[in-house]
């Protein structure tokens, strides 16, 4: 007849597996500390259709990266608007352009970058410095100084230089503030996660030219090959951010559509209303599969207007920077905006393989 083992084995059998396990788990790599910024907003939902996909441990990030809705066909939107834009210039076989616009009484300056082995966009930080996160989970510089600089001196600085790389356009983007220096939103610098937060926007670019804009988790983040945090987003599935509505329409969503973790929201939807100078980075699909972006600053727009432009030339979604006087870029290390370059943390730069 069959017996059944004692009790003892089977605590003899259990024991060793149990130390093996915990031994392993000893000896895993730690996490990258996520952002406390966002930490309460995971488990939030939006009552915007197709935001809540994208908060927390959502979907794969793959799932992520179609276009957001069958729209015309995005480049022809992206030349008709070109054509009436003046071009300063066209680098790379016309991969990466540069571009001004008068428009609802204000300027706007852009430059359309169309993502492939040959163009390269990237953060880069005020001297160099490493983004990261305290023990609490809020932003920091890794060397625990503080580090800012204009973008003007980032750009031409020799830590924006990049191997076989000539860097074009560069727009400051991240927030910060006094006693988190460093952008608080997600960071992923070259496929290395160097900050989390779930409960910001983020612009994420994978190793095959796609680009997607939402709030993602850790392990979405772990398909960008870079990624920028900002926010709020102010275009969404091709509707317009509005905070004079309330409700969802055919053309504008309530302002802050996917329910971003702001303290100082007022202040966003004042700037947005108003003229005040306006960052953003939008993104748009091409025929091939791969994504384009906008990289736009504006300066006397209204936020709905300036939203438009960046639909009207093809874009699903855009996602808003830092903005009044942070507002600034440079073309080939030139600033854009006769006026003072206030110093700020980061900066979008987009750069092609010579």
């Amino acid at each position: 007849m069959f017996q059944r083992p004692s009790l003892n084995l089977a605590l003899a059998l259990l024991v060793p597996l149990a130390l093996i396990y915990g031994a392993f788990q000893v000896t895993q790599a730690p996490e990258t500390v996520l952002s406390r910024w966002g930490g309460g907003l995971s488990a939030a939902f939006s009552d915007v259709p197709g935001a809540n996909a994208l908060v927390g441990n959502a979907e794969p990030l793959a799932a992520l990266m179609q276009p957001a809705l069958a729209a015309p066909p995005a480049a022809e939107q992206l030349a008709a608007f070109n054509a009436g834009s003046a071009l300063q210039e066209s680098v790379a076989d016309g991969r990466v352009e540069f571009y001004r616009r008068e428009i609802a009484g204000g300027e706007l300056i852009y430059t359309v970058a169309r993502l492939d082995a040959q163009v390269h966009v990237e953060l880069i930080n005020a001297d160099g410095a490493t983004p990261g996160s305290d023990a609490s989970g809020d932003t920091i510089w890794t060397d625990g100084q503080k580090h800012l600089a204009p973008v003007v001196v980032m750009a031409s600085a020799p830590y924006a230089a990049r191997s076989g790389m000539e860097l074009l356009w560069a727009m400051a983007f991240g927030f910060h503030g006094a006693a988190r220096t460093s952008n608080e939103g997600s960071v992923v610098i070259n496929g290395v996660i160097h900050r989390v937060n779930a409960g910001r926007g983020a612009l994420c670019i994978t190793p095959a030219g796609r680009a997607s804009i939402g709030k993602f988790s850790h392990e979405q983040l772990q398909g960008c090959a870079q990624a920028v945090g900002g926010g709020p987003v102010i275009l969404w599935e091709r509707k317009i951010a509005n905070s004079e509505v309330s409700t969802p329409s055919d053309e504008y969503l309530p302002f802050n559509p996917l329910g971003e973790d702001f303290a100082q929201l007022d202040w966003r939807i004042k700037v947005y209303n108003g003229g005040y100078p306006k960052t953003a980075v939008c993104v748009g699909e091409l025929p091939d599969g791969r994504s384009f972006l906008v990289l736009a600053n504006s300066n006397g727009i209204a936020g709905v207007e300036f939203a438009r432009a960046l639909r009207d030339m093809g874009c699903h979604s855009a996602l808003g920077g830092d903005d009044d006087t942070s507002t600034q870029a440079v073309w080939r290390g030139q600033p854009l905006w006769q006026r003072e370059q206030r110093p700020v943390p980061d900066a979008i730069a987009v750069y092609v393989r010579q």
